[in-house]
């Protein structure tokens, strides 16, 4: 075997299961941003785990309003979806910059991916430091989706996504 950097093991583990992260700024606007470093966390109650860099928008927003929806997105958003990893929301709507359509959520404040398998509209119950990332626990306070879309997965390190029998 061979020694490896965190970066290298990451692209080997592939894929790892992609989603939309939704939140809100404190005007009011959904933010959009790309990840695949979440996790169920419990069934009973329905929790969810996110970790975000503590360098990001979505972050502070998610601080702020103690809210967020992590979307699994269809394939449909392929090329969106990527684009969202590669702008910041600071300076970019990117839901108008990518062409992806959002919906209102049930519970949260958070707008929702309309092109989603799955939705869960999360409230923030605690965070952890975790070196240069946050990691965000959230009670469920909503679940629902879509059994017909087609979910992206993440391939060598957020390079492509795509869905599981492309990879």
């Amino acid at each position: 075997m061979t020694d490896l950097t965190i970066g290298q093991a990451q692209r080997m583990t592939a894929p790892a299961p992609f989603a939309l992260l939704t939140s809100i700024d404190k005007d009011g606007k959904t933010n959009i941003m790309a990840v695949s470093w979440w996790t169920y966390l419990s069934n009973h109650p329905a929790k969810i785990g996110a970790c975000l860099s503590n360098k990001g928008y979505s972050g502070g927003n998610i601080r702020e309003s103690g809210e967020f929806a992590l979307c699994i997105v269809d394939k449909t958003l392929k090329e969106a979806a990527l684009g969202c990893g590669k702008c910041s929301g600071r300076s970019t709507d990117k839901a108008a910059e990518l062409g992806i359509a959002l919906t209102d959520a049930k519970t949260i404040a958070p707008k929702v991916v309309a092109a989603s398998k799955v939705v869960f509209e999360c409230k923030l119950s605690g965070m952890t430091a975790v070196g240069d990332h946050t990691f965000f626990i959230a009670d469920v306070a909503a679940v629902y989706g879509d059994e017909s879309k087609k979910q992206l997965y993440a391939y060598d390190g957020y390079g492509r996504l795509g869905t599981a029998t492309e990879g």
